[in-house]
């Protein structure tokens, strides 16, 4: 019976969270690709030159990671691992980023730099609320956190990334500090 699914009293049920009309050109987005390398024991990262990450335009009708996997290839990355992080708002734009571990032996692709990886303090908001601003510096932090987890959770990156054992070992994950209770 109609009125038996959630559906049935369709004027009882709250209003729509935004006022705004659906368009596939509404919401902007990208994916960003954090290329990452082992050289030497020491984590090195390529950037763009002229931009603080790489950034890639994301169509609606495409899988982010075939996106990424793409964007990597044509720059001539060798990419071992690529996993999906984090996202953020930056500017009016929705940010999916993902780290791509490449090979050590990769060479930067033209007007691109390489650097070593500093360590960063991780963005923090509230509880209910994002930090009021995220560094690319605090996404490659936090990604690197993401990679040393995984390390030590997914037997096929452990495999993979065996030699960065001791790079990662300081990049210890945090997951809901910010809901920790308080201190004793």
């Amino acid at each position: 019976m109609p009125e038996d699914k959630p559906s049935g009293d369709i004027h009882g049920l709250a209003g729509p969270v935004s006022e705004a009309f659906w368009s596939p050109d509404f919401v902007m987005q990208s994916i960003e690709i954090l290329p990452v390398l082992l050289r030497d024991g020491t984590i090195w990262s390529f950037t763009p030159e002229h931009a603080d990450s790489f950034m890639v335009a994301w169509p609606a009708q495409s899988q982010p990671e075939d996106i990424a996997v793409k964007a990597a290839k044509h720059l001539g990355l060798d990419t071992v691992v690529l996993h999906s992080t984090s996202w953020r708002h930056v500017d009016k734009e929705v940010v999916l980023t993902y780290i791509a571990v490449v090979s050590p032996d990769t060479t930067a692709p033209e007007f691109w730099k390489l650097e070593e990886v500093g360590r960063a303090e991780l963005a923090r908001g509230g509880a209910t609320a994002p930090p009021s601003s995220i560094g690319v510096s605090q996404v490659v932090e936090h990604a690197l956190r993401h990679l040393a987890w995984l390390r030590k959770d997914d037997p096929v990156i452990r495999d993979l990334l065996a030699d960065w054992a001791p790079a990662l070992e300081d990049y210890v994950p945090e997951p809901f500090r910010s809901f920790a209770g308080p201190p004793v």
